[in-house]
């Protein structure tokens, strides 16, 4: 490390100009280059062995420096202290000018503790100094795990008016290539032809992260370790290890040689299931969900599936699943299922505002045990100025088809865009939820009678049989980055069974979201729906279409585009709506937004007419979903608009 000192460092006190000087000595001692001699010392083969949890990962490595940083910078914090006296001032920041290739220039500024510790305000002159002088070790085991086993860096600190500024050189040197892969899985598992066959070409497609060729990388490394060790404990071997993984680094070469043995152990088949801490509910609640007997080739996927269904059921708080292999024969895994249970009864009370529909209020009650059978009997009201809707439900146990069932009645009484509606329905629905995909049928009787002020009025009743399909495919719905969402909607009607019109309506929409860089995002929203009928005003509101409003049109008023009949909107037998959307991070889980909109529901396509709306908004990604606000000028009305919302653009 080397300090430059300029005449507009006066300020400085003695203190620091001591402890630079003395930085700078050792930096000359500590930083000199091996000789030639010693480099010759040196074996030509560094042998690396590992076994699979032994490895740091990359940013646990960098998480752990940094925190053994901080915690020496406390401890020399809580010394000085003691004397006051002699404490040094902190530094209050610093620039880093780093010069390096592309290709580690970001890794370093990631994970390296210079830049971990840059925002430190109280950060001591001495602690910067044993911090700068430890980077170029730093740097040289970071790009390790890259594969440059011969980097070498230098610092340099500059004291200047606007600050001081570490300059940081780094040569990473040439890379390390992977150029031979021997991977094996011993044992029981070699008599099963089948089980061989299936890991190989497993292997080939996406088991293996370093292929021969590649650069070697210690985290892909690692984790090529590990998807092999998942893949064999996963299918029938519970128990089986690592019995030997070596890395061999040739650093004159700059080759590598991977070798990695798998011991898969016998074969286990499932054993009985234990379930602890059931106590309010029926164990049929749980029972009629286990799909796998006792003495069934063991399967971690069952386990995983069982226990996602289990935490989605409302008897429970908290489901924990566990396989205990036997280490004797007969080698079979029993399961213990732990669960946390909930009380019977629960009460929701909400107060909350939307730009839809004002200011709402909601209660939810709920309860789980109706007839000690595990039936759930829920109530729902929400009331609001422009609605006001009721609902009860029956729900019963799901099956090991994944099916549940439910009985229901609703009410719905509002008044929208001119229309009064009063809608009464009665239902029962099949519903099953498995990985990212939601099934729903129902069946249901609708009555509505709807009017306007001028006279028109409608007396509807239907019997659809209705089908929706959705795909969740994003990482967190609270915060989505990157998937899509896609929904899919079916209803069939038929005249004479106790429907007045028969119809036909189709419905689909869908959102996908693009990471920008590290923390911004861009999405793109479509929505197109049409119902097939002769006589439209004969078919109920919920199966015809309005847009404009939050998550449709902005700049338009909710449900406000569809058949204008003078100061009255009518729902229409067609729609289609999109929107392209780019939210930019601000600070932490803050976003910007702009973003413009395009749509319409009209009797027909010809006579739909596209709105735009435009705007800017702003997003928080609130622990209970994205909340929204936005301001929205409807192009063609030539008015601003604002509204709020939760949850994703959908």
């Amino acid at each position: 490390m080397i300090f430059d000192k300029t005449p507009s460092a006066k300020r400085i006190r003695w203190k620091i100009g001591v402890l630079l000087v003395g930085g700078f000595m050792a930096s000359v001692v500590w930083g000199q280059a091996p000789s030639a001699d010693e480099e010759d010392e040196a074996p030509p083969v560094a042998a690396v062995e590992k076994e699979n949890n032994a490895a740091d990962r990359r940013s646990g490595r960098s998480n752990r420096t940094a925190d053994r940083t901080a915690d020496r910078i406390a401890d020399k914090r809580a010394d000085r202290e003691e004397d006051d006296e002699d404490a040094v001032p902190p530094m209050g920041g610093y620039r880093i000018e780093l010069d390096a290739p592309g290709a580690v220039s970001g890794f370093l500024q990631k994970y390296l503790d210079l830049y971990r510790m840059q925002k430190r305000k109280d950060l001591s002159g001495e602690d910067f100094l044993l911090m700068v002088d430890q980077t170029p070790q730093n740097v040289q085991s970071l790009l390790k795990t890259l594969g440059y086993f011969d980097a070498t860096a230098e610092t340099r600190v500059t004291q200047e008016e606007s600050g001081v500024t570490v300059h940081l050189n780094v040569a990473p040197g040439q890379q390390v290539i992977v150029t031979k892969v021997d991977v094996r899985v011993t044992d029981e598992i070699e008599q099963d032809e089948a089980a061989m066959a299936q890991f190989r070409r497993a292997r080939e497609r996406w088991l293996w992260r370093l292929p021969e060729g590649a650069p070697f990388d210690q985290a892909a490394w690692d984790d090529s370790k590990r998807r092999v060790l998942d893949y064999i404990a996963s299918r029938r071997y519970a128990t089986a290890t690592i019995a030997s993984s070596k890395a061999e680094i040739d650093p004159k070469t700059h080759q590598a040689t991977l070798t990695l043995e798998i011991a898969s152990g016998p074969a286990y088949v499932f054993g009985e299931v234990s379930i602890v801490g059931l106590e309010k509910y029926p164990e049929n609640v749980m029972r009629d969900l286990i799909r796998f007997k006792p003495g069934d080739a063991y399967q971690r996927r069952e386990l995983l599936n069982l226990q996602s269904e289990l935490q989605s059921l409302s008897y429970f708080s908290g489901v924990v699943i566990e396989a205990q292999p036997s280490e004797e024969a007969p080698y079979v895994a029993p399961v213990l299922v732990t669960v946390q249970e909930v009380p019977h009864n629960k009460l929701d009370l909400g107060v909350g505002y939307s730009t839809n529909y004002g200011l709402r209020l909601q209660t939810r009650y709920t309860y789980n045990n109706v007839l000690n059978r595990g039936w759930v009997f829920d109530t729902l009201l929400n009331l609001s100025s422009k609605e006001q809707q009721g609902e009860v439900g029956l729900s019963f146990p799901r099956k090991q088809s994944g099916y549940g069932h439910r009985l229901y009645a609703a009410y719905n009484n509002n008044n929208l865009q001119g229309i009064r509606s009063r809608t009464g329905k009665l239902g029962v629905s099949r519903s099953k939820t498995q990985d990212k995909v939601e099934r729903l049928m129902s069946v249901e009787f609708v009555n509505e009678n709807r009017h306007d002020d001028y006279g028109n009025e409608d007396h509807l009743r239907a019997l659809p049989f209705n089908y929706r399909w959705v795909q969740r495919d994003v990482r967190t719905q609270r915060n989505p980055r990157n998937g899509n969402i896609v929904q899919l909607e079916g209803s069939v009607a038929l005249k004479g069974l106790l429907t007045d019109e028969s119809f036909v309506r189709l419905y689909g929409r869908g959102v996908q979201y693009w990471p920008v860089g590290d923390k911004h995002v861009a999405l793109a929203r479509l929505e197109v729906g049409q119902t097939f009928a002769r006589h439209p005003e004969k078919v109920p509101s919920d199966y015809l279409f309005r847009a404009g409003g939050s998550n449709s049109v902005r700049g338009y008023d909710y449900q406000s585009l569809g058949i204008v009949d003078r100061a009255a909107t009518w729902p229409a037998r067609v729609l289609a709506t999109g929107s392209l959307e780019y939210q930019h991070t601000v600070y932490g889980d803050w976003r910007a937004a702009v973003f413009v909109d395009y749509g319409d529901a009209a009797d027909r396509w010809v006579d739909w007419s596209g709105k735009t709306g435009v705007g800017v908004g702003a997003r928080w990604a609130s622990p209970v979903g994205m909340l929204g606000a936005d301001l929205a000028y409807g192009v063609n009305d030539k008015t601003w608009r604002f509204y709020f919302s939760l949850g994703m653009s959908f």
